[in-house]
Parts: C-alpha cells; sequence; structure tokens
C-alpha cells in the first residue's frame, strides 16, 4: 500500500541504491511506500515558471537536476539560458567549487492554427511560445546547498526575464 504526500521543502532519503537524495518541486506530489520510503515515480504537476530541482550526492560529485517550463513571446532563449549557466558556473567558481558540466536542453514550442472556410487556407500563428528547460549539473568542492541554490537562481533568471 503507498501513500501519497505533498513536499514543500528538501527531503532527504538515502535510498537502495546508496547515495543521498533530495528534491523540491512545486505543486508536486511523491510516491512513498508504507516503509515510508520513496517509490521512484514522482508525480510533477508543472506549471509555467514552476522550477523542479533534485540534487543527488555520489561519491564526490554533486549532481543537480532541473526543470522548468517558461512562456515568452519574443526572447533568444538560448542566449538566455547560455548567460544563466556562464553566471552559474562562474559563481560556483567563486565559491571555490569545480564545475565537471552544467548542461541544458531546450524544447521550444509554439502553435499555429491553419484553416480552410473557401479554398485558400488562412494560417495564424500564436504570439507566445513555451520552452520545457531541463538542466543538468554536475560540481564538485562546494556544499551541496549551495549549489543548488546557484542552479536554480540561474533557472529564476530565465523565469524573471520572461516578456509574457
Amino acid at each position: 500500500m503507498s501513500k501519497q504526500h505533498n513536499h514543500s521543502m528538501h527531503n532527504e532519503t538515502n535510498h537502495d541504491h546508496g547515495h543521498e537524495h533530495e528534491h523540491e518541486h512545486e505543486n508536486n506530489t511523491a510516491q512513498h511506500n508504507r516503509n515510508g520510503k520513496q517509490q521512484a515515480k514522482l508525480r510533477v504537476k508543472s506549471k509555467p515558471g514552476d522550477i523542479s530541482i533534485e540534487r543527488h550526492i555520489h561519491d564526490e560529485a554533486i549532481v543537480i537536476s532541473g526543470s522548468m517550463l517558461i512562456e515568452y513571446n519574443e526572447l533568444d532563449i538560448n542566449a538566455l539560458v547560455a548567460e544563466g549557466l556562464e553566471k552559474a558556473s562562474f559563481e560556483i567558481g567563486e565559491h571555490k567549487g569545480i564545475v565537471g558540466h552544467i548542461k541544458a536542453a531546450i524544447a521550444e514550442t509554439s502553435t499555429s492554427m491553419v484553416s480552410v472556410t473557401d479554398e485558400k487556407a488562412m494560417i495564424k500563428e500564436s504570439r507566445g511560445k513555451q520552452a520545457r528547460i531541463t538542466l543538468s549539473a554536475i560540481v564538485f568542492m562546494i556544499d551541496s546547498k549551495e549549489a543548488e541554490t546557484i542552479i536554480r537562481k540561474a533557472l529564476t533568471t530565465v523565469r524573471s526575464a520572461s516578456d509574457l
């Protein structure tokens, strides 16, 4: 039998695979089994602007995963994310940390409507776009919570620049 818990803060667990694991999701539900251990599947209700962050410590590496859905009109989302990652890398260095890598995948979507009432098709494109930003960072020699804060700040900066 499993039960559901709503999470609004970090939760630390030591999973069967032998490393520390923390996560935070805005507006989420996580499944736990009857022993209180979190099951692998998380159901995350993501709204535009919500940031989801997960942090693992594996050997000496701090592994941080994050994602966010953003809505925008005319932003250069690639340049904005690149700038955020560069600032995060610099800030980790200022805390004497070492960056293994910080990577982001950006999946953009926009909506168009094509309709025909006679013989000539009309095309209307929506003004707004959405992008799912998925981020992965591996860092060393820095406090894991500080590293997470820095990565969260990078996503928050992108979200703040949204022009919708």
